[in-house]
């Protein structure tokens, strides 16, 4: 991006986050909040009510098996959401302005990460200070895993949004589909726990393999992707490539749609 994208970019997320909070009178805490009730809500349903353990080697509190993929999953989702909306959402300025359309799917899918993944810092350091052994070593894979899920959030938010300006049942079709992803995704369970004849369907998903990564790499200190997460990251690199072309094809006729 040249100067002038680059600070259109930094405008929109600026503008993302602060709308998100306007007139609350916690602000910024609420992205920090929100997670936190989920985490606490799932933990009482699989701890409390239907007495699930993560597996023994995992050596953890269920509380913290689950925030380590809570999060990752949190950022993703939350950019396609919101990525997926933002073209529609900043229909004035499409019609009005000529500018890089993408800028405002990027600037809402940054914003989703910054505010989930500043949450999940929190979380790791309030761990780390109660005590709880967490793998430092395996942040290199964390990294990756992170970007990895942010590049296919990024692809996905282009391609949806690009749809969404044309067909607004995307939306409507998004909320159940990202609801189903959740549950295909070992973030309330390890790829160990699902029948061995799924796991080989599981892998095939990108979302779960990441986030498996993720946790992995903070339990166990796992340094570098295995073959499975090289090929997720590749698949995630080749959706936003896609995304970004189908995005571009379409953005010269957003005017006109909206």
């Amino acid at each position: 991006m040249n100067p002038s994208s680059w600070w259109l970019f930094l405008r929109f997320a600026q503008r993302e986050v602060t709308n998100r909070f306007a007139g609350s009178l916690l602000g910024g805490l609420w992205a920090l909040l929100h997670p936190l009730a989920l985490l606490l809500i799932y933990n009482f349903v699989f701890t409390s009510v239907l007495k699930i353990r993560p597996p023994p080697e995992t050596a953890v509190p269920f509380l913290v098996f689950l925030a380590l993929a809570l999060w990752p999953w949190l950022a993703f989702s939350e950019s396609v959401m919101r990525g997926t909306m933002s073209v529609v959402g900043n229909a004035a300025l499409v019609k009005k302005i000529p500018f890089a359309h993408e800028l405002v799917v990027y600037a809402a899918v940054a914003a989703s990460f910054v505010l989930q993944l500043t949450g999940f810092a929190v979380v790791l350091a309030f761990l780390a200070f109660t005590g709880h052994a967490l793998h430092w070593s395996g942040l290199p894979l964390v990294l990756y895993g992170l970007l990895a899920l942010a590049c296919l959030g990024t692809g996905m938010a282009l391609l949806l949004g690009a749809l969404q300006v044309f067909v607004r049942d995307v939306e409507q079709g998004l909320v159940p589909l990202m609801g189903i992803l959740f549950y295909l995704c070992p973030i309330l369970y390890t790829v160990s726990m699902v029948p061995p004849w799924m796991r080989e369907w599981m892998w095939l998903n990108p979302v779960a393999v990441l986030i498996e990564a993720v946790r992995e790499a903070l339990l166990q200190g796992r340094l570098l992707p295995s073959a499975a997460e090289w090929q997720a990251g590749g698949l995630c690199l080749a959706l936003l490539l896609a995304g970004r072309l189908v995005f571009r094809r379409l953005s010269p006729h957003f005017e006109e749609a909206l």
